[in-house]
């Protein structure tokens, strides 16, 4: 199980609550404003050291408050481990297992939680930078010495830069190209087997959807496809001296998913395109479950939104298929919901920032 407990403290319109959640599928019913997707962003918050709607934490914080705190427990009954964040208008703290973490890495690592929302299908229609982090952040949690290896290609990448601009010796471009191929040869392969493994998942979710067979993922390195990375940097050497900066590289990386071949956003209609978004993100929890079982946790933020009840019905079944420990939040009372659900379900009423426990 993922979250045991958690303690909400002047988040938006949150003035304080408490819940124990199930260790399945969690229900939030409530109307528009009452602060269902507050208690997400708390969960999320908790996972992450950041929210997901604002990164500005004036707009998250209570009015007129100084701080929010967010608290709880993961892992295991009666074994626990706390962890906790305290966000300021200016400073922000993380601790996890009673101690102050320097970032938030270790709290990221600690409880993944996957989250989906209506504005989720910018992942497929949005920048390339979006898919990027959604890939980083899987690798990050299935190959431990990722996080560094991002870090030692960054700091690289910024020496090659200062070089290309004339801040420092131009001999020492050969060398800054020769690590910089180094790590960034690394970080594309990794971000191509995670993609590799993400495929079958995805797939299976896609039919349970879409009932689609002919979608696909194709990774894209940051350069020319057939090249190694070393030879893309010796040719765009002109054209970066040029620029000042490195063109190619897994700062530039991506993937696309394809629908018969053609790009799903120009294919599909638009809610087509935020299930598929959806089949994606739900792949993602999947495989990390399987390496790590017990400790994901499922968002979903308004699910009915621009879904018919149909393929909300479909949705539900799917997150609940998955085993997953899941936050759902509905406004009002969505038809089909408990044939879908049945008893298994743990429901929550919220209200006005309040939270009470449901039938």
């Amino acid at each position: 199980m993922a979250l045991l407990k958690l303690d909400i403290a002047d988040v938006r319109n949150i003035e304080s609550a408490s819940l124990s959640p199930g260790e399945g599928l969690n229900l939030l019913f409530g109307a528009n404003g009452s602060g269902k997707t507050s208690l997400l962003e708390a969960i999320y918050l908790l996972s992450r050291g950041k929210s997901f709607r604002s990164p500005q934490s004036g707009r998250i914080i209570r009015f007129d408050r100084p701080c929010l705190t967010v608290s709880g427990s993961i892992g295991r009954p009666g074994a626990g481990i706390a962890v906790g964040v305290r966000l300021g208008r200016s400073e922000k703290e993380v601790r996890v297992g009673g101690r102050s973490c320097d970032s938030s890495a270790q709290l990221i690592r600690l409880f993944p939680a996957v989250l989906i929302h209506p504005a989720s299908v910018a992942l497929l229609e949005g920048p390339p930078r979006w898919r990027r982090q959604m890939l980083d952040w899987g690798v990050f949690h299935v190959e431990q010495g990722y996080l560094d290896l991002l870090r030692r290609f960054s700091r690289t990448l910024e020496q090659r830069n200062a070089v290309l601009r004339g801040e420092a010796p131009g001999s020492s471009l050969a060398a800054w190209s020769g690590e910089l191929a180094r790590w960034g040869t690394m970080i594309a392969e990794l971000r191509s087997s995670y993609l590799d493994r993400i495929r079958m998942h995805f797939g299976e979710m896609v039919f349970a959807l879409l009932g689609r067979t002919d979608v696909e993922l194709v990774v894209r390195p940051g350069w020319r496809a057939g090249w190694s990375y070393a030879d893309a940097l010796a040719a765009s050497q002109p054209t970066d001296r040029r620029l000042g900066y490195t063109e190619p590289g897994p700062q530039k990386g991506d993937f696309a998913v394809l629908v018969g071949g053609r790009p799903a956003r120009d294919y599909l209609s638009r809610g087509q395109l935020k299930l598929l978004t959806y089949a994606l993100l739900l792949a993602q929890a999947g495989l990390l479950e399987a390496d790590q079982p017990g400790r994901v946790c499922l968002l979903v933020d308004d699910i009915a939104s621009e879904l018919d009840s149909r393929n909300q019905e479909r949705l539900l079944s799917l997150v609940k298929s998955t085993g997953l420990q899941s936050f759902v939040t509905f406004s009002g009372a969505t038809q089909g919901v408990a044939a879908v659900v049945g008893r298994t379900a743990r429901v929550f009423h919220v209200e006005q920032g309040r939270i009470r426990t449901g039938s």
